[in-house]
Parts: structure tokens; C-alpha cells; sequence
């Protein structure tokens, strides 16, 4: 384990896919949300953060995102047409991100603010999971409906999600060494 409390965050962070419907304090929250815009970005207008707290709207927004995901191919079909498929995994809170396209690299900007709240929400004990799978549903003919339902506005992409809450059973673990990506030192 590392002696520093931010590694020890940083390694010790799983994908969590099953939540209890449990509510995060406000204050806990929202210290991950500045976690958040505390990432590096280009411009000050580079990124929004659409909050949903609401189950039912989160239900929704899977199920319009389910309907465009097996769109894709065989393999995601087969996936998110089982029963009972959740892609937000009962999260009570989804957070999603959307980068204004004008700025260089918001893809990377709004992955910087994903990775800053993950290791926040770990930090303070609330299990967390980075997905796309919500983003879905702004492939499909309902997009400008949702985006006008989470107040993104029309020059913003929506690009990723970050899933939070209280853990209903034990994180992901991977088999075996975790990092194995090749390090070169030249």
C-alpha cells in the first residue's frame, strides 16, 4: 500500500457495478464535482456537468441509451438486451460530461475531470465507475429532447459519465497483475 494517501486512492480504485439506492451527501458531492473542475482544461468553457440524482430519469436515460446501444453490433445487442440490463448499475447519482467542441481536445478535458472525480469519490469513500454507456442516448432521434432535459446546451457533446454511490457488492477485482502497459524510459 502506498505510504501517500493519494496514491493509495489512485491504486486502490475498482469499477464498482452494483449500487444501494442510498443518497450521497450533499456536501460529499460536491466536493467530488469540484474535484472535477479542478481538472486542467483549455477554456472556462470547455466542459459542463449534468447532475442526475433523480432514479427515474437515470432509468430513463438507460433505457433510451440501451435502445441505441444494440444498435452498434452483435455483441452489445446480446449485452444490453438482457434481462434486466442496467447500464448506470442502479447508481443513485450519474454525472455526465459534455465538451464544447470549439475548444482543442475536449474529449481530453472532460477524461480529466472523470479520472479527478473518480479518485475523489474514493477518497471519500463512495464507489464510482466511468461509463459511456449513458451517452448513448444522445445518438439517437430523442438527443435534442435530452439534451434540452439536462440542460446541455446545443454547442456541447456530451462524451462521458461518471456513475457514483454506495457499493451493493464488492468492486470488480481483476485477475491478476493490474498494470501491465509497457513503460519506456528513453
Amino acid at each position: 500500500m502506498p505510504a501517500n494517501e493519494t496514491l493509495g486512492a489512485i491504486t486502490s480504485r475498482r469499477s464498482t457495478r452494483a449500487y444501494k439506492p442510498d443518497p450521497i451527501p450533499e456536501d460529499i458531492l460536491s466536493d467530488i464535482l469540484k474535484a472535477g473542475q479542478a481538472a486542467p482544461y483549455v477554456a472556462p468553457d470547455s466542459r459542463r456537468f449534468s447532475v442526475l440524482r433523480d432514479r427515474r430519469l437515470i432509468t430513463r436515460l438507460s433505457e433510451a441509451a440501451k435502445e441505441q446501444g444494440i444498435k452498434l453490433g452483435d455483441f452489445q445487442r446480446e449485452m444490453f438486451s438482457a434481462p434486466g440490463f442496467d447500464g448506470t448499475y442502479g447508481a443513485p447519482v450519474v454525472v455526465i460530461l459534455s465538451g464544447n467542441p470549439e475548444t482543442v481536445q475536449y474529449e481530453a478535458v472532460c477524461a480529466a475531470s472523470v479520472q479527478n472525480m473518480l479518485i475523489a469519490a474514493q477518497s471519500l469513500g463512495v464507489a464510482s465507475c466511468w461509463a459511456y454507456f449513458p451517452v448513448f442516448a444522445f445518438h439517437g432521434t430523442d438527443a435534442e429532447a435530452w439534451r434540452t432535459e439536462l440542460r446541455i446546451p446545443q454547442e456541447y457533446r456530451p462524451c462521458a459519465a461518471v456513475l457514483l454511490g454506495y457499493a451493493a457488492a464488492e468492486p470488480y477485482a481483476q485477475a491478476g497483475e493490474r498494470y501491465r502497459n509497457a513503460v519506456d524510459y528513453v
